[in-house]
């Protein structure tokens, strides 16, 4: 089974890079320094589990063509990259492709479908920290290294339960989901918080909880996610937002979300996939969510900024 990874990053380089430690042919889709790093020294994954390592036998490129048809592609970019990264992967798209949306967010699915077709997509969520910590190296600090997916419009899949058999053995945690829409919006809970949260203050998750204002806040806002989940009709667990609070504050407490990381990077913000959505949804439905409009009235003015500052160096 051959595996495309579009964008390498602290998702797809570190799931992809187990892959490609088992020995599964992987193609990995990156780009400027980071590719340049990538073909000369290999792919270094620094890690709590399984450990450090560095893949070399595989193929790192910007060119699509060349990376070829591939089985299973992880679409790992971040949302701001969808316009660009889906009509790019075009020549990797074989007849027997299925597409795993490994993003931020709860939507990303229906645009890779629009793309591709449904029967080839299904939509996943992946939980873990880690991030480029340099170019050509990918840190992982932490979270519980998982990968949940599903057919977007629910049911079982053979085709997944084989994608599933194949990840486990490279030591993948991979589960196949009958109804993916909860596992997304239990994410959509935990990460509009804390991505949300550690980016407003630009401090770690420790930090944010530690102090009760802002502690409340992040409540509040995993509270009004979850009630616009009930408004959609999204069949979640009574009392979601609670869990998803309780396992946050159990996550290590020097981690900051994406978000703030790409905020400290001076790059693009997923703000409008993640608080953004459930402003806009929140209006169709009658939910009130005054933070987390907050949250993206104040981020995505530094997102402006950085798409601003990222077309005056282009030009």
């Amino acid at each position: 089974m051959r595996f495309g990874i579009m964008g390498t990053g602290g998702v797809g380089g570190y799931f992809g890079g187990l892959l490609a430690r088992a020995g599964l042919p992987v193609c990995f889709i990156a780009r400027g320094g980071h590719l340049q790093a990538l073909k000369e020294h290999g792919l270094t994954v620094e890690s709590v589990e399984p450990g450090g390592f560095n893949v070399r036998d595989a193929m790192f490129t910007n060119d699509a063509a060349e990376a070829g048809p591939c089985d299973v592609i992880l679409y790992c970019v971040k949302t701001p990259a969808n316009d660009a990264a889906i009509p790019f992967m075009r020549p990797m798209i074989g007849p027997d492709t299925v597409v795993i949306s490994l993003q931020n967010g709860v939507d990303n699915g229906e645009l890779l479908a629009r793309e591709f077709g449904e029967g080839r997509v299904m939509e996943g969520a992946a939980y873990v920290f880690s991030t480029i910590g340099a170019p050509g190296k990918i840190h992982q600090t932490g979270g519980p290294r998982k990968i949940v997916f599903g057919r977007l419009g629910g049911g079982g899949s053979p085709r997944g339960r084989e994608i599933v058999g194949v990840m486990r053995e490279a030591q993948v945690d991979a589960r196949l989901s009958e109804d993916i829409r909860i596992e997304l919006w239990n994410k959509f809970i935990l990460i509009c918080a804390v991505s949300g949260m550690t980016a407003l203050t630009r401090r770690p998750l420790g930090e944010v909880l530690g102090y009760d204002g802002t502690a409340r806040m992040a409540r509040e806002v995993m509270r009004e996610v979850y009630q616009l989940a009930l408004a959609m009709g999204i069949p979640l667990e009574p009392e979601s937002d609670a869990a998803n609070y309780r396992f946050m504050a159990q996550q290590d407490p020097a981690g900051k979300g994406s978000m703030c990381h790409d905020l400290e990077a001076g790059r693009r913000l997923e703000i409008d996939s993640l608080c953004g959505y459930v402003s806009r949804m929140a209006r169709v439905h009658g939910v009130a969510t005054p933070l987390n409009d907050y949250l993206y009235d104040t981020l995505k003015l530094e997102d402006l900024q950085a798409a601003r500052r990222l077309r005056e160096g282009a030009s």
